[in-house]
């Protein structure tokens, strides 16, 4: 990877959303929008990957006038909402599902919400998802029990609790028969992807389609499921509200999400770049 000076001309800026993008109050402010749009007119194409569906991350897709494609699912989709085609695809196999939902049957207090086709499903409905909801301006449907009602490969499991409780999940999805995909994207938050699955994988589906080298990328998050995608990346940008696993393996720790650091990678790594060189990124 390069040094954080930036020598190398990036042409692909991937930002996760939450606590990356936007800040606490969930809004994408001005400055990080107006260094956004600096880099869009120098040529860089800024994409957003998240762990959100598509109804959920479309606002901050539109709202910062992001290019295709869309990272979802935390890499288990790759869209472009620009076309309507979809440039990767994987699910979480049914039987696999269905015995993490029968675990999880011995944890009551974790809320598991399954995503099956761009909808979220959940057993019955308590102030966990209550406030799920809020976060993420989706709706839940209750269908009862979730391992008894699933009948197709959904793309993802959600598992909202108490960190300690979903610490004493993890070694029981471990000692599954088969293999989990598991990661945190927040301190409450344990999502269980379909095997292979992370945004690093999915970024390098999509540069390889955009014909961008990982050399030409940054890429930037703020928690364990970004990981992937910083490791991969030409430069790797961790948020200083990051967990320490992720900004130890940063090339670079940016200002946090409420002190605009996403604008502040721009700025460093991309506008005063092309300002030095005089030049304008291809």
């Amino acid at each position: 990877m390069p040094g954080p000076e930036g020598r190398v001309r990036y042409r692909l800026l991937v930002a996760d959303i939450d606590g990356t993008l936007v800040n606490a109050q969930r809004e994408i402010t001005a400055p990080v929008r107006d260094a956004v749009r600096a880099a869009q007119a120098q040529g860089v194409r800024v994409c957003l990957a998240t762990g959100r569906i598509w109804p959920s991350a479309r606002r901050f897709v539109e709202g910062l006038g992001a290019d295709p494609p869309a990272i979802l699912y935390n890499g288990a989709l790759v869209y472009d909402f620009a076309r309507d085609e979809v440039w990767l695809r994987r699910a979480l196999p049914a039987e696999h599902a269905r015995a993490v939902l029968r675990l999880l049957r011995r944890h009551p207090a974790v809320q598991p919400h399954l995503y099956v086709d761009d909808r979220v499903y959940i057993g019955r409905m308590n102030e966990i998802t209550a406030a799920y909801q809020q976060k993420d301006s989706l709706q839940a449907e209750a269908v009862g029990d979730l391992a008894d009602w699933l009948s197709t490969d959904p793309m993802k499991i959600l598992i909202i609790g108490p960190p300690a409780a979903l610490a004493a999940v993890v070694p029981e999805l471990d000692a599954l028969p088969f293999p989990v995909n598991h990661v945190f994207s927040e301190a409450t938050y344990l999502e269980v992807l379909p095997p292979g699955v992370s945004k690093g994988e999915a970024l390098r589906a999509a540069a390889t389609h955009l014909g961008i080298a990982r050399e030409e990328i940054i890429a930037v998050g703020d928690n364990l499921n970004d990981l992937a995608m910083v490791e991969y990346a030409g430069l790797g940008v961790a948020m200083a509200n990051a967990p320490d696993a992720l900004r130890a393996r940063a090339d670079y720790v940016a200002p946090s999400n409420d002190e605009g650091g996403l604008g502040e990678v721009i700025e460093r790594f991309i506008l005063s770049r092309a300002r030095r060189d005089g030049t304008h990124a291809s």
